[in-house]
């Protein structure tokens, strides 16, 4: 996995192991999300700004669970594909 479980515990500030399986599920779909994107399969050597958008990703669903906010998720949506764009694979049309 490109970003692990800890790595987000530290970004979300989370000390406790109690939902350690759902961060490692949001981070599978996040990291799915960045994959679909950038047509690429990224792995733990993933440039930086990758790392961050999965995490960003991680962790506005691990922080908005419970709600709908609709101007987060799209500020979390344009940062996430601002920091993927420069990685996204372009196919060629002819």
């Amino acid at each position: 996995m490109t970003v692990s479980v800890a790595e987000l515990k530290t970004h979300l500030r989370i000390q406790h192991d109690e939902e350690d399986g759902l961060l490692e599920s949001l981070l599978k779909q996040a990291q799915a999300a960045a994959n679909d994107f950038c047509r690429a399969d990224f792995d733990a050597d993933a440039p930086e700004p990758v790392r961050l958008a999965i995490q960003l990703m991680a962790a506005h669903f691990y922080e908005y669970r419970d709600s709908s906010d609709k101007a987060a998720y799209a500020t979390m949506l344009s940062a996430f594909h601002a920091l993927l764009y420069p990685y996204r694979v372009i196919e060629e049309m002819f």
